[in-house]
């Protein structure tokens, strides 16, 4: 496979990584505990889907070696 076509799988990798992992987080408000001074409105908490969280890892897994095979396959350039 040539140098060109590793560094495009690592780019398309890289944004489903970036893309998995913003799906993955969500935020969710929920009611403050009951304290003394009491806490008004609610609270944002952010809640993470492991399945798509490991889908990015994944993701950018593949990136990090394809730019790396990219990287190692291209060809010398000739000296003249």
């Amino acid at each position: 496979m040539s140098a060109r076509r590793h560094a495009l799988r690592a780019v398309v990798a890289a944004v489903l990584a970036v893309v998995l992992w913003w799906l993955s987080r969500d935020f969710v408000a929920v009611r403050p505990p009951e304290v003394d001074p009491p806490v008004e409105g609610m609270i944002l908490r952010i809640h993470t889907e492991p399945w798509l969280l490991m889908a990015a890892a994944l993701a950018a897994g593949l990136a990090m070696v394809s730019a790396t095979l990219a990287v190692l396959g291209r060809r010398p350039r000739p000296r003249h």
